[in-house]
């Protein structure tokens, strides 16, 4: 059967997607790459620190607040704080357990769709309290109990690090949503934020591209999130807002990302399979239908920390 050079090309991006992503992303300007995640603007520019407001233990390690001085800024708030900080004691076994469990996620529950656009999977959003929950099979039950070592050690991790975040004031709010977010080649998490909660965050389990020293990096990469911390208004009868500011924060094994819910964020189109682990602590009375329950009302208990 005649192919147009169309279905030809379609047909060779389904085989070499990685390939044929690569070449594209290097033809699109950065620009085109912002646009697609944190809206029209004329100008997209890096979001500089506060000075004076940064704390810094090493370029993975640090609490950093980026201010809103300029009057045409509409975003919520006037000064945003993001954390980062390395989980350093991520054992290799638990970490492949986790990534098992995460894409069995995929294969055997429905997800539910939110911010993924283009395909993508968002499971449910009580995960980690199906963690540990083991069937009879001795596989299945070695693997709930390596995830069972990790979920103590996390959430001590998570709780150190919620004392220090400055908008919680020395308050640990219970997690009270966690869930698995799962790209393929072409899928991104479009602009959103997550306004209910009192802080979210995002934990990585793998490393997403092989320049991972690069933490100040000057342009954005495939995977990589995006936090909109200030923009311009459209002005009158144009299809565009003049400016916006954002953060990029790149995937790594073991990074944990604290950041103020209100903040508008999103994920460049990923390039090839990319899993993570959201959540989101302090909101009130979740409760969600569940694909996997024939659209059952679920209500998610929160985690004490």
């Amino acid at each position: 059967m005649y192919l147009s050079s169309f279905d030809n090309r379609q047909i060779l991006m389904v085989l070499f997607p990685e390939f044929f992503y690569n070449c594209f992303t290097k033809i699109m300007s950065h620009d085109v790459l912002l646009r697609q995640i944190l809206g029209p603007f004329k100008e997209y520019r890096q979001a500089r620190p506060k000075e004076g407001g940064e704390t810094k233990i090493d370029e993975f390690n640090q609490l950093r607040t980026f201010p809103v001085d300029d009057i045409s800024a509409n975003e919520f708030g006037h000064e945003w704080a993001v954390k980062t900080v390395m989980l350093e004691e991520f054992d290799e076994e638990i970490r492949e357990a986790l990534c098992t469990r995460s894409k069995e996620e995929v294969t055997t529950r429905k997800g539910i769709r939110v911010s993924n656009e283009d395909g993508g999977y968002h499971s449910t959003p009580d995960f980690l309290q199906r963690l540990t929950v083991a069937d009879d099979d001795e596989e299945e039950a070695k693997k709930g109990e390596m995830s069972s070592k990790f979920l103590p050690q996390f959430l001590r991790f998570v709780s150190m690090q919620l004392e220090s975040f400055p908008s919680l004031k020395r308050t640990r709010p219970p997690m009270t949503t966690s869930w698995i977010n799962r790209l393929g080649t072409n899928n991104s998490n479009g602009l959103h934020n997550h306004a209910s909660a009192k802080l979210s965050g995002v934990f990585y389990f793998d490393d997403y591209e092989a320049d991972v020293d690069s933490a100040a990096a000057q342009e954005p990469k495939p995977g990589d999130l995006l936090l909109r911390t200030a923009s311009a208004a459209m002005r009158k009868n144009e299809n565009m807002g003049e400016w916006c500011e954002y953060v990029i924060i790149r995937p790594q094994r073991g990074k944990l990302v604290l950041f103020e819910p209100k903040l508008l964020h999103g994920v460049v189109a990923s390039h090839r399979e990319r899993f993570s682990l959201a959540m989101n602590f302090g909101e009130k009375n979740v409760s969600f239908e569940d694909p996997n329950e024939a659209g059952k009302k679920v209500s998610v208990r929160p985690i004490e920390l």
